[in-house]
């Protein structure tokens, strides 16, 4: 039953993830790994100044001053004033990259999610939640 149960998911899975998958209809609004790496760091680890970002990094500065520029350009970035060194500026997201980023991260299409659920009842929506909570719990717990 087991494997019969693990076959029938993978399958169900990647069935869900074709017709559900975020697809990017202009690849240029695409934002390039390199872009979604910097902008996750950021996000990690919080406003730093240039010379801190390229060793993070590792990118020589003159790279990373021209990829800084472009995401400060599309509003991606902003260089603030240092609060404790007023020579030095502090990079970090706007607003608009913390959309992009998690706008990134996001794998599914959450409003054709949404609209496939309606046409289910609140209770199979609540019983396949939970159903998907106990399965990641029990998975969790084989890691250990």
């Amino acid at each position: 039953m087991s494997d019969a149960f693990a076959s029938e998911f993978e399958d169900l899975f990647r069935a869900t993830y074709r017709a559900a998958v975020r697809r990017v209809r202009d690849k240029r609004e695409r934002l390039s790994p390199e872009t979604i790496a910097l902008l996750d760091h950021l996000a990690a680890a919080g406003p730093l100044t240039a010379g801190e970002l390229a060793r993070h990094i590792d990118r020589a500065p003159s790279t990373l001053s021209e990829m800084v520029d472009h995401m400060v350009d599309k509003g991606l970035l902003t260089r603030d004033r240092d609060p404790t060194d007023a020579r030095r500026s502090l990079i970090w997201l706007t607003n608009d990259g913390q959309a992009a980023l998690l706008e990134a991260r996001t794998v599914l299409d959450l409003a054709r999610l949404a609209a496939a659920a309606r046409g289910l009842t609140a209770d199979q929506r609540h019983a396949l939640l939970e159903a998907l909570r106990a399965l990641v719990t029990q998975l969790k717990g084989e890691d250990r």
